[in-house]
């Protein structure tokens, strides 16, 4: 009978172990899991910033080129308009001086 109920709790002692040491397996694992989804997370959302920034960058460069691009055509059709309009008035002007002279005999 001794026997028997040494086997038995030596068979429950090493039962009890093996289930806390699976549990303890299982619990580190978990940990390893949850430490390698973070860090892939965490990589991801750094990659994400990245790029972010290289499209805002690009999107930046792209809208100072148009403006850019705007200023010097609205700077040249000023400087056009400019020229248009000193020729007319310089246009009239001589139309009135023949005018005048023409009066004048």
């Amino acid at each position: 009978m001794l026997t028997i109920l040494t086997a038995t709790m030596i068979t429950t002692a090493s039962a009890n172990f093996s289930f806390m040491g699976d549990m303890m397996r299982d619990m580190t694992d978990a940990a390893k899991d949850m430490r390698t989804e973070a860090t892939d997370g965490m990589k991801e959302m750094k990659t994400d910033v990245i790029d972010a920034g290289k499209e805002m960058k690009d999107e930046t460069v792209d809208v100072a080129k148009d403006l850019k691009s705007e200023g010097i055509d609205a700077t040249k059709e000023m400087k056009d308009d400019m020229k248009d309009a000193k020729d007319d008035v310089s246009d009239s002007a001589s139309d009135t001086i023949k005018d005048k002279k023409e009066e004048k005999k």
